[in-house]
């Protein structure tokens, strides 16, 4: 219990002051993040990016920037969080509680580049084929996908780590909304915009949940029904 609580009070400091650097760091100190990210999105896309100072990664051909609130750090965070607390009960001893640690830091940071680049590629296209999307306003298009992109994320890493255990979806939701929700609240966000912001943040990941749910459990009836014939 002793080093279970210690590896999750290491975790929360570093969450913190990554946070912290984030809030006060251009883009520039950013490039940890932002350089992967755009190469990845490149390959993926096959759209050329180009490093402008103080700005972040801009592509002309596409007019598209990947600029430091494209950095994906809120993602990093959660998932850092999360992994910490899953393996956190697997430390016996200090030197294992520290490779916990680190594990759960290269995890994650490999987990945000995937994750983002792929929330980015996504936003790419859309931008390309606005008309597939008439029915929704492109704001609310892009909220939805990048949802659907770090909250689906969090569900495949999540599985990922817990794939020999019993799970439970109820774990990375909490850690979403932590993210994406508790924070923002604490830093002051307020207003209207900021509530139906929160709204579509609440509201989606259930949804993603619900349908997994149903999905799981139609399949589970469906084998007892195959080995009943």
């Amino acid at each position: 219990m002793t080093r279970r609580l210690a590896i999750l009070a290491v975790a929360a400091l570093l969450m913190w002051g990554v946070k912290r650097h984030y809030a006060d760091a251009p883009a520039d100190d950013l490039r940890w993040m932002l350089t992967p990210t755009s190469r990845l999105v490149s390959l993926a896309t096959g759209v050329p990016f180009e490093w402008r100072s103080r700005e972040g990664y801009f592509s002309g051909e596409r007019m598209f920037l990947i600029a430091k609130a494209c950095a994906g750090i809120n993602f990093l965070i959660a998932a850092f969080g999360m992994t910490g607390f899953l393996l956190a009960d697997r430390a016996t001893t200090a030197a294992s509680a520290g490779r916990i640690v680190i594990v759960s830091a290269a995890v994650s940071y490999a987990a945000a580049i995937l994750v983002n680049a792929a929330r980015i590629s996504l936003a790419l296209w859309l931008a390309g084929h606005p008309a597939s999307v008439t029915w929704l306003p492109a704001a609310q298009v892009h909220r939805a996908a990048g949802i659907a992109c770090y909250f689906g994320g969090l569900l495949i890493l999540y599985q990922s780590i817990r794939r020999s255990e019993r799970a439970t979806l109820a774990v990375p939701l909490a850690w979403y909304y932590a993210i994406a929700i508790l924070v923002p609240l604490l830093n002051g966000a307020r207003g209207w915009a900021s509530v139906r912001h929160m709204i579509v943040v609440f509201t989606l990941p259930l949804v993603f949940v619900g349908t997994i749910v149903v999905i799981e459990r139609a399949a589970r009836h469906v084998r007892s029904l195959a080995v009943r014939t």
